[in-house]
């Protein structure tokens, strides 16, 4: 009877360690949610569906709070809870930068056999990624799997033929969304004998030849928290093949034990079926923090950082230079009723996100700036044609039109004077005009499919910040896509890279003069 009584007490201790831990990552998640709304980011980073799937799990936790905590099936329930597996999921995510998303499936299609469910409907193959990070250049996969049932399923896949990844090997885990929780494993893991988390990364890596970013396939990270490298040779031998396949891999050795991802409080042995005797603690770890300035400089780790790679010098498009002068970035316009239905768009978005704080002038930071000479030129063409008088000096002073009897910070102080907003005194002036003749024979030979598709303005600014390895500035989205366009169908080699461009988010056009107006 008295045993009876301390497994009462062990199971209500579980129940509300879990409930409590999983509030405060509910807390930490709607803090995050809450921070991108601040940041206007809210847009870039998908959350609401691992959110939304944490929200699910509290309420299920909840109820087996009111439940009879001795019945085997509470038992169960709390020991397969998909709780340790999301925060292990997020803990990885706050040790990332550029956050993009949770959850992202990604398709690839292999024989159209392979595609046949039984219902006779055809399905692509897929892999899903845990949290894509590095500005959608990383896919991380959290596995919270045991060395144990590492060891069974290696046992499985030798002894018996058997499909490892799709079985629950005794362990009381259980799927939502078509993941395993327990060790996050993915159901499109089946076909062939072998290890789980081994026919995941090779899935992993058939998915990721379909994409690339900034000309590159995604690099795939595995995150074991439960492992330790270096222990077990069996399961050494089984992380040798994940990394056969092109992704790196961390386990608990790798991870900061202090502040790191939290491992689940009951391991059980799954070929016993019996509770490991080495958990200590009911969940691993304490619950989450909640000191908001560790949040917020953990939340703000988390945003994408489009400014890390740029070069220490930019290469401005045209499109930038009439952004920079413009009246519409630098002063509250009244629409007017004779304006382009572009213009007062334009004029929406500035009122909301303020384009030179918030984004050209971050990302100019204390960087050299150069343009080239058809960039100057036709810039100054429309100024000349259509600027306002302010539009006009500003023109000057980014150009330098003074000869060069002024310093940078002349400029910038001059430049204030005919801006609402406070100038940064980093914003190095003037823009330096270089000549955009540029040496196809250095690039890649796509180059020249590239240079044949698009306007000579076009090749002196892009080819140009490609020939010289240097960031370019734009918000001709039209172009950047077709350049990209252009490369990916007609690359020579797995290397090859068209130019580094920063697609502003928004553009900003000069207002114009009405019709009839001569000055």
């Amino acid at each position: 009877m008295a045993m009876r009584q301390t497994s009462t007490q062990d199971e209500t201790v579980l129940v509300e360690d879990l409930l409590r831990n999983c509030q405060g990552l509910l807390t930490e998640l709607e803090g995050f949610r809450t921070f991108l709304v601040q940041q206007k980011k809210d847009r870039t980073v998908e959350i609401r569906q691992f959110k939304n799937s944490v929200q699910s799990e509290l309420k299920s936790l909840a109820k087996l709070s009111n439940a009879d905590p001795t019945a085997d099936r509470t038992i169960h329930t709390l020991r397969s809870s998909n709780f340790p597996f999301y925060n292990a999921v997020w803990e990885a995510a706050k040790r990332s930068t550029g956050l993009l998303a949770f959850n992202k499936r990604f398709y690839w299609d292999l024989h159209p056999s392979s595609r046949i469910k039984g219902n006779g409907k055809l399905r692509r193959r897929s892999a899903l990624v845990d949290i894509v990070t590095q500005n959608g250049e990383e896919w991380v996969k959290v596995s919270t799997v045991t060395e144990t049932r590492l060891l069974f399923e290696k046992a499985k896949a030798g002894w018996e033929g058997a499909d490892s990844s799709s079985e629950s090997a005794g362990d009381g885990t259980r799927k939502v969304n078509g993941i395993d929780h327990a060790d996050g494993l993915s159901e499109d893991s089946d076909g062939d004998d072998g290890i789980g988390l081994v026919k995941l990364a090779e899935e992993l890596e058939r998915a990721s030849m379909t994409v690339r970013v900034k000309y590159k396939h995604p690099k795939v990270r595995f995150v074991l928290p439960k492992i330790v490298e270096g222990k077990v040779p069996e399961v050494d031998d089984i992380l040798d093949g994940i990394r056969e396949t092109g992704a790196t891999v961390q386990c608990a050795n790798d991870l900061d034990v202090t502040n790191g991802i939290p491992t689940s409080s009951i391991e059980t042995d799954n070929t016993k079926g019996t509770e490991s005797s080495t958990s200590t603690t009911v969940t691993g770890s304490p619950a989450p923090p909640t000191d908001p300035t560790h949040l917020s400089t953990t939340f703000y780790h988390l945003l994408i950082n489009d400014f890390a790679t740029f070069t220490p010098t930019l290469n401005i498009d045209c499109t930038i230079l009439l952004a920079l002068v413009s009246d519409l970035s630098h002063a509250r316009i009244h629409p007017e009723p004779w304006f382009h239905r572009a213009i007062k768009r334009q004029i929406e978005l500035e009122a909301k996100d303020q384009l030179l704080p918030n984004s050209l002038w971050p990302a100019m930071g204390g960087r050299e700036l150069v343009c080239t000479v058809e960039a100057a030129k036709r810039m100054r063409e429309i100024v000349g044609l259509i600027g306002t008088p302010a539009e006009k000096v500003r023109t000057g002073l980014l150009m330098g039109d003074d000869g060069g009897g002024k310093t940078s910070g002349e400029l910038v102080r001059e430049f204030g004077e005919v801006s609402e907003y406070q100038v940064p005194e980093d914003w190095r002036l003037p823009i330096r005009v270089v000549a955009g003749d540029v040496d196809l024979g250095g690039l890649p030979a796509v180059a020249e499919k590239v240079a044949e598709q698009i306007t000579a303005i076009n090749r002196s600014v892009f080819l140009y910040g490609w020939a010289n390895g240097i960031t370019t500035i734009s918000s001709n989205r039209t172009v950047t896509r077709l350049i990209e366009t252009i490369v990916e169908e007609h690359r020579t080699s797995e290397d090859d890279r068209g130019p580094d461009i920063w697609l502003c988010p928004t553009a900003r056009s000069l207002v114009g003069k009405e019709k009839g107006r001569k000055d």
